[in-house]
């Protein structure tokens, strides 16, 4: 059995930015396995049209490798994903990359103080720390609708997009109206003959306002490093002062947003009857409030019907509504998001005493400062429970989290302990807290989200701004910890 001292699980964001900081930190012999043929995460998986980041470019990139020549205000998929294999390359971490490894378990072996990871097809590998870069947001969800397999068109998610199907006088149902649905529906509709949208709830929509960076521009900020920091931090505060006020309800941030949102749907959607359609019966916030710059518009030009009676079935060629009306349609676009709530899955994980994480979480995923679950030491998680946002860049999120985590590993091989464990009593007060912190935001009213779980816990964000979680995240306070040498 070959063993490392670390080996990250996802050449994601998160593990290509925790297998950089390892290499900064010394520790060159570490493995990132990653169960797809290519790095990116999310950014390879989501290929559909009009795929972009809802994030502004010179945010939703590494603080120590900017990019200087993004393309645009909010940059598109394509060049995101370049952007990931340029700092696979630069940081020379292709030679620590095996790509089709999937890892179907996990186990503790407390006296050998190691992880040992069973490989899809058999093959076994340990190490000493393990790190999951896996995400949150990384495996689809497909509704188990009646009928559905018995649809003789053509189905995908829209997360995996089938780029072998055109859609072109097509009639297209598109089921869901979330983050990635209102970035492809306007480019289907342009090749569509007739799209029905199967909407469940209304969304908040503001403007995305992006635009593409001149020539001028671009040449600027390579040659003025400064410029682009000052534009980075520009957009950082317009969304930690602005945006994370709006996740506060009846602050002035939160009721001017929801004025901004309300104004651009009457500015764009001229029916009333539609109009009303899209307006959300729920406090802004509560789902994630999503941008765009040509939804509303794609649904003002016509071609496109929304749907709002609930899904009964899916028949041979449509989908069937409650209220007994079947559309006939020749393709079938998931859009209905992620099994967010779900960490690790499908990893089975076995920690101290043979204990199951699912079990463990049974009643909702959570872990110490989002990173740490007791009884599973040694284990450490970025974009973990409780450390999504609603308003800034995870990367800023995942970079506080890579520092934490590099630290405790360099604490365990200074000073030779076996075992780093989160006191479970710690842990327990730290979630109490962050739970009732999070009632008092937005996300704690009476509207299904992908934030909580089925039984209504928030098992998904972070209930402060994101310097504030920064900061917790500076240096680990080992006296949260039990160790054993």
């Amino acid at each position: 059995m070959k063993r490392y001292p670390v080996i990250i699980l996802g050449a994601g964001m998160s593990g290509i930015c925790m297998g950089i900081k390892l290499r900064g930190a010394g520790i060159t012999d570490f493995l990132i396995l990653e169960k797809t043929d290519a790095a990116g995460g999310t950014w390879h998986d989501n290929t559909y049209p009009g795929a972009c980041c809802d994030v502004a470019s010179h945010l939703y990139s590494f603080s120590f490798e900017p990019k200087p020549d993004w393309s645009r205000a909010y940059a598109p998929q394509p060049e995101i994903q370049a952007y990931f294999e340029h700092c696979i390359d630069k940081y020379r971490l292709r030679e620590n990359i095996r790509f089709g490894a999937m890892v179907e378990a996990a186990e503790l072996d407390e006296a050998r103080g190691e992880w040992r990871l069973r490989l899809a097809g058999g093959e076994q590998l340990a190490c000493r720390f393990l790190v999951s870069g896996l995400g949150q947001l990384n495996r689809p969800n497909v509704p188990e609708f009646p009928g559905r397999s018995s649809f003789r068109g053509t189905s995908f998610h829209s997360a995996r997009w089938d780029h072998s199907v055109d859609l072109t006088g097509k009639r297209v149902a598109v089921i869901g109206n979330a983050a990635s649905a209102i970035q492809f529906i306007p480019p289907v509709a342009r090749q569509a003959a007739q799209v029905y949208v199967y909407q469940r709830s209304a969304n908040y929509i503001v403007p995305r306002n992006d635009r593409a960076y001149s020539a001028r521009e671009i040449d600027r900020f390579r040659r003025f490093p400064w410029l682009q920091k000052l534009s980075r931090l520009a957009w950082y505060l317009r969304q930690e002062l602005f945006f994370f006020g709006a996740m506060l309800p009846g602050s002035l941030r939160h009721r001017l947003v929801k004025w901004i949102a309300r104004r651009y749907l009457e500015q764009e959607i001229s029916d009333p009857a539609l109009r009303r359609v899209l307006t959300p019966d729920y406090p802004l916030g509560c789902k994630r409030i999503l941008v765009s710059d040509d939804y509303y518009q794609a649904l003002a030009a016509g071609g496109i019907d929304i749907v709002t009676s609930p899904i009964e079935g899916i028949g041979p060629d449509g989908v069937i509504t409650a209220d007994g009306v079947e559309r006939p349609v020749d393709a079938i676009i998931y859009g209905t998001g992620f099994k967010a709530t779900e960490f690790l899955a499908p990893l089975e994980v076995f920690g101290r005493d043979g204990e199951r994480l699912a079990d463990c979480w049974r009643d909702g995923a959570w872990a110490h400062r989002g990173v740490s679950v007791p009884g599973f030491p040694n284990l450490f998680m970025l974009y973990g429970p409780n450390t999504n946002l609603g308003h800034n860049s995870i990367i800023y999120m995942v970079e506080a989290q890579v520092q934490f985590v590099v630290r405790c590993i360099d604490k365990m091989l200074a000073h030779d302990i076996r075992l780093l464990d989160a006191n479970r009593e710690v842990a327990a007060r730290f979630n109490e807290k962050l739970q009732i912190d999070l009632a008092d935001t937005v996300w704690g009213g009476e509207c299904g989200s992908w934030y909580k779980n089925a039984s209504g816990k928030i098992t998904n964000n972070w209930p402060h701004s994101s310097l504030r979680f920064h900061w917790s995240m500076q240096r680990p306070d080992f006296s949260e910890f039990d160790m054993s040498a």
